[in-house]
């Protein structure tokens, strides 16, 4: 959509901030042609303090800068057993369990006290708790239903323009109140979509999908949404072909997205908008007919989030811009699909890619948690997923079930915040805590990034994720609130970037050579080079193959040619970047084969298991053969490689462990052509010392140095020999940074923290044998 549409007159902008309270700050609309769409759930609003909202209620549409964003996406209907569409609020909770299915039920909450549905939509409501009668003292009252509407039905209400029924009370929308969704959206040049599905509610759309009755009971719904006012529908079936929360894929599934897209058009017409949600992991889009897609539908929503998380092996990133090393698997970044939907033609101004306004944290196995550290699983019951095996960080983000919004993050204390320079994004770790999440320089780099691609724009996830109420809180009804002076920081760096105005960046232009041709085990090099419009510094990268910069805009590849007794074809890939964005292409090395015996791979030896002491080293020899007299190169998961007459020896330093543990110890092997791997199960014993040695007095020990005696450990202050520790100045008893029992024989520097009888105190000055809570002591209460 061109954000041309967005723009407001000063009459209709002077009319939404009456209707919405005088006190609302009022912004200059954007200029720029980006979407900025975000996702406005039904159920954020009942969050309160306790998930980092200044009070219940704060999350509406009342609490939305309707001058950042283009599109909003009202979210979620579900999809029943029928193909029928209901609301979210009323999911089934068991739908987790193999047999549950989604019985039918209103396409909103009837229910006005237990639901958001009504006040979000049409928002501040008068109750009428019976249909009135005829009587002159209900005269008002049924002029009111019956000119927004509302006849009869049953022991309810329905109301005609929409078809929409319910239950007593009438929700009449309030005249002079708070508008709805819908209205304030289109008051501000903003459209509202209605989003069908999600993680928890996808589970009927491959059966309706398929069943042409199904699909019209759908269709019938649809209709209803588009009567409520919603400019257009967005769709989360996830995930077509790979299946989701207790349902199957099929390959048919693809096909039947492709005609529900088609069927919804022509449903709702070519001025409408319809849009869908896509994993971000490519291996499940090949399945698509994209020009099909292309056709029918207006964008295309990329999760590029929910990338890891609790599932992972691994802590990683929620939702990384580019690569990183210690990713658990590959190619699941923004980067990486950016370019293959590139590659597959899909136009670039169809493709949102997300924002996460949220993050997710996970619980490891180390004592500091890091990028690439283990996670350790464990079964959890979530609200949505029911037991799941999970290494979800629920001892610091519990009220999110690990997957805290930004403003509550930012309001947590305790954690130290990292930047990831190959990932471009932030993490924060707290202990053996691991969290990853998006700030205000990660989500202005992905802007910038959408900028210099030209793609459409940006998916939020979710839009009060990152607002601050900085004002008063103005009260529409029992349920509405508005905030007098809103802050979104991420949002509003979402829309600098956008609204920045400057010159696009341009790509690197590549040159390559033709193809090369090379015999097998031989190795042939050549030159590739690039210019840069705006004179970036320019970087190269290569696959299959090695590569040079030679600083000069060029740089030397070197290829490899494996020893091969056929003729191959392969293929080697280059990437050139100025730094924002890049350039690939791709040359075809022709490999003539010795025409002689194939390669066979090498042989390898390795014991079949090793045993090693807490903290202590060992050494795990292994040798192979090789039929073909190769040189063999040998590599490990862990521990130092030493090549060998025979073989190598890997030098394995086993950690510091309290209870006795196997390590996997993965050795490959390789002719550079082929390669073996084994598997040695390495025991590491325990150390019930925690891996600290017994004080000996006849052992020379150097500042720094811990002992154990009489079961508490100690540090060595300065060089000492036969002084026993607890009665010598030399020894104090080791400080492992937390906060321990004040202990009189102990000194303590500023700043140090103490407990004493229940409290906690902070030194001002250094202090030594001085008690907590003494009138003008070093002391301050905590």
């Amino acid at each position: 959509m061109q954000k041309g549409l967005h723009l407001s007159t000063l009459a209709g902008a002077m009319a939404a901030v009456l209707m919405v309270g005088s006190a609302a700050s009022v912004h200059a609309a954007p200029t720029h042609d980006k979407n900025v769409i975000g996702y406005i759930t039904q159920w954020e609003a009942w969050k309160g303090t306790n998930a980092g909202f200044s009070v219940k209620g704060e999350a509406t549409h009342l609490n939305v800068n309707m001058d950042i964003y283009s599109i909003l996406n009202f979210s979620f209907f579900g999809v029943a057993k029928d193909g029928s569409l209901h609301s979210g609020d009323l999911r089934n909770k068991n739908i987790y369990q193999p047999s549950a299915v989604q019985e039918p039920g209103p396409l909103l909450h009837p229910d006005v006290y237990s639901s958001w549905d009504f006040h979000i939509l049409w928002g501040e409501l008068e109750y009428i708790h019976q249909y009135p009668g005829n009587e002159a003292w209900e005269a008002d009252a049924l002029r009111k239903v019956q000119e927004q509407g509302f006849v009869k039905s049953g022991n309810g209400w329905l109301h005609t323009p929409t078809g929409v029924s319910g239950q007593f009370p009438i929700p009449l929308k309030k005249a002079g109140g708070a508008p709805g969704l819908i209205d304030l959206a289109h008051q501000k040049g903003v459209k509202v979509m209605a989003s069908l599905g999600g993680w928890s509610m996808s589970k009927h759309f491959p059966e309706m999908a398929a069943d042409p009755v199904k699909k019209a009971r759908f269709l019938e719904d649809v209709d209803k949404l588009m009567a409520l006012g919603f400019d257009g529908i967005d769709i989360d079936w996830e995930y077509p072909g790979t299946g989701g929360m207790n349902f199957q894929g099929n390959p048919e599934d693809y096909g039947n997205f492709e005609l529900l897209m088609e069927d919804i058009r022509e449903r709702i017409g070519p001025n409408k908008l319809l849009t869908a949600a896509f994993s971000a992991s490519t291996a499940k889009l090949e399945g698509y007919n994209w020009p099909r897609l292309v056709a029918s539908m207006d964008y295309f929503n990329m999760m590029t989030y929910d990338l890891n998380g609790g599932w992972s092996n691994v802590a990683g990133h929620n939702a990384p811009l580019y690569p990183y090393p210690e990713e658990e698997y590959p190619d699941l970044d923004l980067d990486h699909l950016r370019a293959w939907m590139a590659a597959k033609g899909i136009p670039s101004e169809k493709i949102n890619f997300g924002a996460a306004f949220y993050g997710r944290g996970v619980q490891t196995t180390e004592a500091t948690a890091y990028v690439g550290a283990p996670t350790d699983k464990r079964t959890v019951n979530f609200s949505v997923d029911g037991p799941t095996e999970s290494a979800v960080d629920l001892d610091n983000w519990k009220e999110f079930e690990g997957q805290p919004n930004y403003n509550y993050i930012m309001q947590s204390a305790g954690w130290e915040h990292m930047w990831d320079a190959n990932a471009e994004v932030p993490y924060a770790v707290k202990g053996k805590y691991f969290l990853s999440y998006d700030d205000v320089p990660s989500i202005e780099k992905k802007a910038q990034y959408i900028v210099d691609n030209q793609l459409g724009g940006v998916i939020v996830w979710q839009v009060h994720g990152d607002i601050k109420c900085e004002g008063t809180f103005i009260s529409y009804g029992a349920k509405l609130k508005q905030c007098t002076n809103l802050s979104s920081p991420l949002a509003e760096a979402i829309d600098r970037v956008f609204s920045a105005g400057g010159s696009l960046n341009t790509a690197p232009v590549l040159t390559v050579p033709a193809a090369q041709n090379v015999d097998a085990g031989a190795v042939v090099s050549f030159n590739v080079s690039a210019t840069d419009a705006e004179s970036d510094p320019l970087s190269f990268t290569v696959t299959n193959a090695a590569i040079v910069d030679n600083g000069n805009g060029s740089a030397t590849v070197t290829y490899q040619a494996p020893n091969t007794a056929t003729d191959l074809q392969e293929t080697v890939v280059v990437k050139v970047s100025d730094g924002r964005t890049s350039t690939s292409d791709s040359i075809v090395v022709n490999v003539k084969g010795s025409g002689g015996e194939g390669n066979t791979a090498p042989v390898l030896t390795a014991p079949i298991n090793a045993s090693v002491n807490s903290g202590q080293s060992v050494v795990i020899s292994v040798s192979a053969e090789d039929a073909d007299g190769d040189l063999l190169t040998y590599t490990a998961s862990d521990g130092t490689v030493t090549t060998t007459a025979t073989g190598a020896d890997i030098t394995f330093v086993a950690p510091s462990v309290t209870v006795d543990t196997v390590i996997d110890l993965v050795v490959t092997v390789t002719d550079g052509i082929a390669s073996q791997t084994a598997t040695i199960p390495v025991s590491v014993l325990a150390d019930t010392t925690g891996g600290v040695t017994t004080w000996d007095p006849n052992q020379v020990y150097n500042t720094g140095d811990t002992v154990m005696f009489d079961g508490v450990k100690y540090t060595a202050k300065w060089w000492t020999k036969g002084e026993q520790p607890g009665s010598s100045s030399v020894w104090e008893v080791f400080d492992d940074g937390s906060v321990g029992e004040w202990s009189a024989s102990k000194a303590y520097s500023g700043g140090a923290e103490v407990t004493f009888n229940g409290q906690t105190y902070r030194a001002k000055w250094w202090t030594k044998g001085d008690q907590p809570g003494n009138a003008g002591g070093p002391w301050e209460l905590v």
